[in-house]
């Protein structure tokens, strides 16, 4: 959906759309405060932003299989994982409650 708007692919019927280029979690921390009329955020944070905005039916980035990946400078064992501390880009987005479900454990946020 954004190549085809940004790039003028599709029709706009006199819409006229500002493409907005941050991070997820900035977009998620904008819907929570209603700044934007159309945004992408986090599935996990349509919970917050919910009484705000409602789901388009196209242009979700979301499926089986699409989750976050857990990159380290070697490989490690989901046991050894547990006992290590993760970095992850937000905390309204979806890798949050993605790690905290294969771990089987809560995150502990770190500042």
């Amino acid at each position: 959906m954004f190549y085809a708007l940004a790039k003028e692919i599709i029709p706009t019927h006199g819409f006229r759309f500002e493409h907005v280029l941050q991070d997820i979690q900035t977009l998620n921390e904008r819907a929570t405060r209603g700044e934007l009329d159309l945004t992408a955020i986090s599935i996990h944070a349509y919970a917050y932003v919910s009484e705000k905005y409602t789901l388009l039916p196209s242009g979700a980035s979301m499926g089986a299989g699409y989750v976050p990946l857990l990159l380290a400078r070697q490989k490690f064992s989901k046991s050894e994982i547990t006992r290590k501390e993760l970095a992850v880009h937000g905390s309204m987005t979806t890798a949050i409650p993605s790690p905290e479900s294969w771990l089987d454990r809560p995150a502990t946020p770190l500042n």
